[in-house]
């Protein structure tokens, strides 16, 4: 049998063999979640359908105060992210309604236990025969529009926390929330020009804080997979979902009383944007 114990608050929270996880570990992580206070110290080590099960649960447990299941988010899309991680492959996470924020949005910078940013990038799914496409070329017309992402990234473990794939799916991935900007519709031209598009962030001055000149990976290619997934889950993507593909930038501070702006310049589309503020 495999068991997960809560042993108190600066203790180790052993994570064994078990086939159901406890509810009282999982509302305290809810809970803890919610109040934007740091977990114990947990021990990695569980199998990867445990941490799917887990972070399964554990949504369920912040539906009602954060709404329904809107999307997802895909991460670890990098090799080096996957070795460092002890991961075959990407992970993904669960977004929730009010997870997702209009562009200008206003957002304290304690947000969460750790905050940072990232540049990211949202699909938005077209209708629901995307569940039966199997490569990239058969998800592209079932995709509705790209979207301009800025991911607001929390990390809710104790600073000290050794950390793997399966223990990150189980804390669904770091999802807390995230802007949604600019958007254009997603035609073949657009999605096969993204690896040779740039990404970079600036600040209220307009200074350069983050860059990358050139993406030099699709960031659509791990779709076909998410779509596979979720489908074994039984949870297949919907019409209207969003889906948070990754970024290959590394996450940025987040900084009271500062302004950030995400650009993109993709070869053959109109330049998109989107804005958040981080308040005291």
């Amino acid at each position: 049998m495999k068991s997960i114990f809560l042993i108190g608050l600066f203790t180790v929270v052993q994570i064994c063999r078990a086939d159901a996880i406890p509810t009282e570990l999982l509302r305290t992580i809810a809970d803890r979640y919610l109040a934007k206070q740091p977990l114990p110290t947990l021990e990695k080590g569980f199998s990867m359908e445990e941490g799917l099960r887990a972070q399964a649960a554990l949504v369920e447990l912040l539906k009602p105060e954060l709404g329904p299941v809107v999307g997802y988010k895909i991460g670890l899309i990098t090799k080096p992210n996957q070795t460092r991680m002890g991961a075959n492959g990407p992970v993904h996470g669960v977004l929730l309604q009010k997870m997702l924020l209009r562009d200008n949005a206003s957002v304290s910078a304690h947000y969460g236990v750790r905050p940072g940013l990232e540049l990211d990038m949202g699909v938005v799914v077209k209708d629901d025969q995307i569940n039966d496409a199997k490569t990239l070329d058969e998800v592209i017309p079932h995709l509705f529009y790209l979207d301009c992402f800025i991911e607001l990234v929390d990390t809710i473990t104790a600073t000290n926390q050794p950390m793997d794939a399966a223990l990150l799916t189980a804390l669904n991935v770091g999802a807390r929330a995230g802007v949604i900007g600019g958007r254009i519709k997603l035609k073949p031209n657009i999605a096969k020009a993204l690896p040779e598009m740039r990404m970079f962030l600036t600040d209220e001055t307009g200074k350069v804080v983050a860059d990358v000149p050139k993406l030099n990976l699709q960031p659509l290619d791990n779709l076909p997979w998410l779509i596979a997934e979720l489908k074994k889950a039984g949870t297949p993507l919907k019409q209207g979902n969003f889906i948070s593909v990754g970024s290959p930038a590394p996450i940025q501070p987040v900084v009271a009383g500062k302004k950030f702006t995400l650009h993109y310049e993709i070869p053959g589309a109109r330049p998109m944007a989107a804005t958040v503020t981080f308040a005291d």
